[in-house]
This record gives structure tokens, C-alpha cells and sequence, in this order.
């Protein structure tokens, strides 16, 4: 039957599964036949005493006829040899009292090694037994005469010792079994063994490294397992690579785009902008001097030129960060951290860079930079902040930027489907950039209040495999 995709999974530890079972099976062994064997000692004897008794009155009857006269009416003159019941005694074990016709006691014998138990024990015995487990009958010369009785009683001592003998080898048997448990514990404690190598593999798979494989196992089954995950892990390694090779051409060209048409802007537009505000003094020039219907004309030219040059600079920022080409990543984050700073008076924030940055490849200085900046701007829209720190540093081959406020944390939410409304940048697009250097995004609430956002990017991008 499918188990639902809501049914929680308890985790399973086979081996310790297995011998819980098993010793709980052993135990349960011993209980069921521990009851069984009481059971059975309970009706056994109770049945043995009446069986055993009609056969000991019509024996000792016989006796009786055969040594003894007509004369004699008590046990004390008829001498009874009770150790022709031996045989018997072997086989059954009971207890036999003669008394006469007065309830004199006359004759008391157990048979088969008596052994006198302790009172508790006793006891326990007569309890497991039944207290009225006993035959009485009446022994005579003929019919109608009688010269005593006899009670048969069981030999408590012999029957614990038969009980206890049977409890030995049922606890035999449970030992046996658990045994038994640990001869099967140790091959599969060695089957199991490549499971931890297997979570470990997949460990080092889940932390981003792809080319974790599988080692080869002894066991036929869990190797073919190990075979198809390295299959497979081998086709995710290549569609990856394949994924991130194309979003880098894509990350690529769209900065060589952007680049492209921030240059044809700024040379184009800016140009065209500047000389037609200059026209526009100059036209203000010759209304002054003797056409004063000229200059309300000539004002809403220059200030229509000012207003599209200021949005001509925010596009071309959009498009490009101011300063990345000619000062380096570090003066360009200084710049926009120092504009922050001055925008933002209730929220302090700091900068921390490592020397020999500004080197990097253009695409990892821009996802950087973008990173930072939309960051920053979704502390100031959502988190709340009252200080911000950005750190960018060296990790061997990689780099490690953080940006963590002590805002009201948690609305990352928020941020993220606000990013997806508006098509900006956003979450979303730090995403993808980051996946197509081959890094990790991380964004984490920290406790009691604040968010701390880590990324990791190789510090220079991957060479591009030959087809």
C-alpha cells in the first residue's frame, strides 16, 4: 500500500530493529512457556494424584487380603510394606499418610528423593498445584470393613524441581534465540556497513560536491545501488555544468548588453542632451537681450534637458554600476555604502573588504555588487535595521560575502515573492547568478532578531569544457 505523502516516517535503525525483535520474541518465549509449563505442571499432577491413588488404595487392599486374617482391625497389626510402591514412585511422584480407623497416623512416606522445601517455596508450590490436589480413600479386608485411609498427596519437592527443570530449558531456549540474534547481528551489521560510506557520500552530494561517487561494496545489491548513483550523479553533474555554462553565456551577454547600451547612452544621449541645454542657455541669452516672449520657451527646454539627463544617469546605473570598470569592486561598494549612509540617517553601515579584490572577473565583481545592493535595499524596505554589515573576504579559491543586519528577521518571504511581483532583481535573480558562477545562497534568520545572508562564489570562474 503507498504510504501518504503527509505520514511521517519514523527513522529506522535496522540493526538495533532487528534485535529488539529478536529479544523481545526471545522474551516472549519464555513467558508463553514459563505459563505453559504451569499450566501444564497445575493439571498434570492433579490428574496423576487421582489416577495414582485409586491404583495405591486398590493395591495396598490387596496387600491387606493376603497378609492379614479376619482378626486383625488396625494398620498397627497389619504390617504394610510400602516399599512395593517404589516402581511407582519412580514414575509419579506423590506422597503417601496411612492413617488408622482412629485418625491415627499410621505410615508416612514420599517417594522419589523427598525434599523438604521451604515454607515460601511450598507455598508457591501448592499455589501453582492447587491445595486440594489429593486422593483420600478408605483400604479394608472385604468389602464393608474398613481398617484405615489413605490420602495421596503430591511430592511438592520432586514437582518444583521437574518445574524447574523445565523453566531451565525454556531459558535455555531464549538464550538460544538471542544467540541466535547475535550469529545474525554480525553479517548484517557487515551488510549494513557501506551505509555509512553511502550517507556520506550523499552528505558531501547535499553540501554542493558533485563529484562525490560511490565506493565499490562487497554486496552485490548495495553495489548496484552505488553504481547507479554515481550514474546518476554523473548525469547531474553534467546537466548542471551544462545549466550553469549556459546561464554564464547568458549572464554574460546580457552584461555585454548592458555595458553595450549604457556606452551608446551615455556617448549618444548625453551628447545630444548636453548640446541642446546649451542651446537652450543660449536661446535664454537672446531673450534677455531683445525677445523676452523667448525665455519661458527657452527655460522649458533646459529644464526638460536637466530632467531627462537625470534619467538618463539612473538608467545608466541600472544598467551598469557607476565606477566598476574604472575603480574597482572595493571603491564601488565604498561609494555605495557611503550613499546609504547619507541617505539613511537611523541605519549605520559598515563595510569590511579584503585587500586584493578588485582583480576579479567581471562577472563575479557584477554579481557582487548586485548582490550588496539589493541587499541593502531590502534591509532599509523590510528588515528594519539599525546597523548593517557587509563583509567580503578570501576562502582559498572561493569568496565569502555576507551582509548581516540586526532587523526584524524572518520576512524573507516577503522579499522573495515582492521580488517575483515586480520582476526586479530580487531573490530570485541573486539566485540565479550565484548558480551560474557555481556558488550557494544562504539566507538565515538569526536569533533574537536579524538576517544574515551568506554567499559563497568561486573566485574565478570555471573554464569552459571544449565540446
Amino acid at each position: 500500500m503507498p504510504v501518504p505523502d503527509d505520514f511521517p516516517l519514523r527513522p529506522l535503525d535496522l540493526k538495533r530493529h532487528l534485535f529488539v525483535r529478536v529479544s523481545l520474541f526471545a522474551l516472549a518465549v519464555l513467558f508463553v512457556g514459563t505459563v505453559v509449563a504451569l499450566v501444564e505442571t497445575r493439571y498434570r499432577v492433579r490428574g496423576e494424584i487421582q489416577r495414582t491413588g485409586q491404583t495405591i488404595r486398590q493395591l495396598l487392599t490387596d496387600e491387606i487380603h493376603q497378609t492379614s486374617n479376619n482378626y486383625n482391625r488396625s494398620l498397627e497389626e497389619i504390617h504394610l510394606d510400602l516399599n512395593t510402591l517404589q516402581p511407582i514412585g519412580a514414575l509419579i511422584h506423590f506422597c503417601i499418610q496411612l492413617t488408622d480407623l482412629y485418625s491415627h497416623p499410621a505410615g508416612d512416606r514420599c517417594f522419589d528423593r523427598p525434599i523438604a522445601l521451604p515454607a515460601p517455596l511450598e507455598a508457591a508450590m501448592r499455589q501453582v498445584i492447587g491445595a486440594d490436589a489429593m486422593y483420600q480413600g478408605n483400604i479394608g479386608q472385604y468389602p464393608g470393613i474398613t481398617v484405615g485411609q489413605i490420602t495421596v498427596t503430591p511430592n511438592f519437592g520432586t514437582e518444583l524441581i521437574t518445574l524447574c527443570w523445565n523453566l531451565i530449558n525454556l531459558l535455555a531456549v531464549s538464550l538460544t534465540i538471542l544467540l541466535m540474534s547475535f550469529v545474525i547481528y554480525r553479517p548484517v551489521r557487515n551488510a549494513l556497513a557501506p551505509s555509512e560510506a553511502m550517507l556520506k557520500t550523499l552528505k558531501l552530494m547535499e553540501n554542493g560536491n558533485l563529484q562525490a561517487r560511490m565506493p565499490t561494496f562487497a554486496l552485490i545489491e548495495l553495489d548496484r545501488i552505488g553504481q547507479g548513483f554515481n550514474h546518476l550523479a554523473e548525469r547531474l553533474q553534467q546537466t548542471i555544468g551544462t545549466q550553469q555554462r549556459l546561464a554564464r553565456h547568458l549572464l554574460t551577454a546580457r552584461e555585454e548588453e548592458r555595458q553595450y547600451l549604457s556606452r551608446e547612452l551615455h556617448d549618444e544621449f548625453g551628447q545630444y542632451l548636453t548640446s541642446l541645454n546649451a542651446e537652450a542657455s543660449f536661446a535664454m541669452e537672446l531673450a534677455d537681450e531683445g525677445v523676452p516672449a523667448l525665455r519661458p520657451c527657452a527655460e522649458s527646454i533646459s529644464r526638460t534637458a536637466s530632467h531627462m539627463m537625470e534619467v538618463l544617469q539612473q538608467i545608466l546605473y541600472r544598467l551598469r554600476p557607476v565606477g566598476l570598470d574604472e575603480f574597482g569592486l572595493t571603491a564601488s561598494l565604498q561609494q555605495l555604502i557611503d550613499q546609504w549612509n547619507h541617505r539613511c540617517r537611523s541605519t549605520r553601515f559598515q563595510l569590511i573588504v579584503d585587500d586584493g579584490l578588485d582583480c576579479l572577473p567581471d562577472n563575479i565583481a557584477v554579481t557582487i555588487y548586485r548582490i550588496v545592493q539589493e541587499s541593502l535595499t531590502n534591509t532599509v524596505r523590510h528588515g528594519q535595521a539599525d546597523s548593517v554589515r557587509i563583509r567580503l573576504e578570501a576562502e582559498g579559491d572561493n569568496l565569502r560575502l555576507q551582509v548581516q543586519d540586526d532587523g526584524r528577521g524572518g520576512a524573507q518571504p516577503e522579499v522573495r515573492s515582492e521580488s517575483r511581483k515586480s520582476g526586479g532583481f530580487g531573490l530570485l535573480g541573486m539566485e540565479e547568478r550565484v548558480l551560474a558562477l557555481g556558488g550557494t545562497l544562504r539566507i538565515n534568520a538569526l536569533q533574537p532578531c536579524g538576517t544574515l545572508i551568506d554567499v559563497c562564489l568561486p573566485a574565478h570562474e570555471p573554464a569552459e569544457e571544449s565540446a
